[in-house]
């Protein structure tokens, strides 16, 4: 599955960075995995799932993503990731979503990487995409 994310809500500041995407039932993330939103800040991927269910299916399999930076030159968060338990910062049964630690989805121990990847998305603005998103699930 490969599509472009491309924020329904940005928010840029010196100190803080974050963009989420919303999806129809026809859209191809909830049509095929049951994801409703996802949310990126400089801290984590968040993914939101309609159903406990649905959520636990994503969780039993080990999962990657390719991110690929459509703008001009290259970035340092491209590339294809893993998006395992062992990625995972919290798992939320309530509101079924999944936190995903940046540090640990790009091995740095800091959050720059994820820092920039949120950064980036955030000065785009909502509308239109900076990022096309490949291998999800």
């Amino acid at each position: 599955m490969s599509f472009a994310y491309t924020p329904d809500y940005a928010f840029e500041s010196s100190v803080h960075d974050s963009t989420y995407e919303t999806y129809s039932s026809s859209e191809e993330p909830r049509a095929t995995w049951g994801v409703n939103k996802v949310d990126i800040t400089g801290s984590f991927l968040t993914i939101y799932f309609d159903s406990a269910t649905e959520m636990s299916t994503w969780r039993g399999t080990d999962r990657s993503i390719t991110l690929d930076y459509t703008g001009s030159g290259s970035q340092d968060w491209e590339g294809t990731w893993d998006l395992t338990s062992s990625e995972e910062y919290s798992v939320n049964t309530t509101f079924n979503y999944i936190h995903y630690s940046w540090d640990d989805v790009f091995g740095t121990g800091i959050n720059s990487i994820g820092e920039d990847l949120a950064d980036d998305l955030a000065q785009n603005g909502t509308g239109s995409s900076v990022l096309d998103v490949s291998d999800f699930g």
